[in-house]
């Protein structure tokens, strides 16, 4: 999938994420006149352009990731270090929260994790990419499965899902994934 990738230091201000990603339209298009708008579901799509372009955006702890690509997209992240074990906060009950959200294939995927948080995250981050990518939101979540069971998909419902690698200084701490049609 060829796409364009811009990172930015996260907000809190959605004005200012907003600003980020309408910057970056512009830089990546060289059109004054192109805009990013928001779906009632807060999918973000672009008016104004020639061709159509789609973009996706995710912020995970400190960064902010804004994906282009002409066919459609979605992305999604998080800091893999909110998922190590810390003895100071209350451990989230991962199955439970797997329970509510993932298919039966996927809740079993984390049970059967040496490390329950982290292959959460793993599934959650793909789903969450999927969602993005049909602007379906969460609601949807349960009705596809991104493993069943023992390994990871490569197509979710016929549409890619895969590790997109976003260099900057601790990315390595990260877990990007990305969805969309080859191009």
């Amino acid at each position: 999938m060829a796409v364009k990738t811009f990172v930015f230091e996260n907000t809190k201000d959605k004005e200012k994420r907003h600003a980020q990603v309408q910057s970056a339209l512009r830089q990546y298009t060289g059109v004054d006149s192109a805009e990013v708008l928001y779906t009632g579901r807060g999918k973000p799509y672009i008016k104004g352009l020639p061709e159509e372009m789609y973009v996706s955006v995710t912020t995970a702890d400190e960064v902010m990731v804004v994906v282009f690509s002409g066919k459609p997209v979605g992305v999604d992240g998080e800091h893999m270090a909110r998922f190590e074990n810390d003895t100071r906060r209350k451990k989230p009950d991962y199955i439970g929260l797997a329970e509510r959200f993932f298919s039966p294939d996927e809740v079993e995927c984390v049970r059967d994790a040496d490390v329950e948080a982290e292959r959460f995250a793993e599934i959650w981050v793909r789903k969450e990419a999927y969602v993005k990518y049909t602007g379906k939101g969460l609601s949807d979540f349960s009705n596809f499965s991104v493993t069943d069971g023992i390994k990871f998909y490569n197509k979710v419902n016929g549409v890619p899902v895969k590790k997109l690698n976003v260099p900057f200084p601790g990315s390595g701490e990260y877990l990007f994934m990305i969805a969309g049609e080859d191009e």
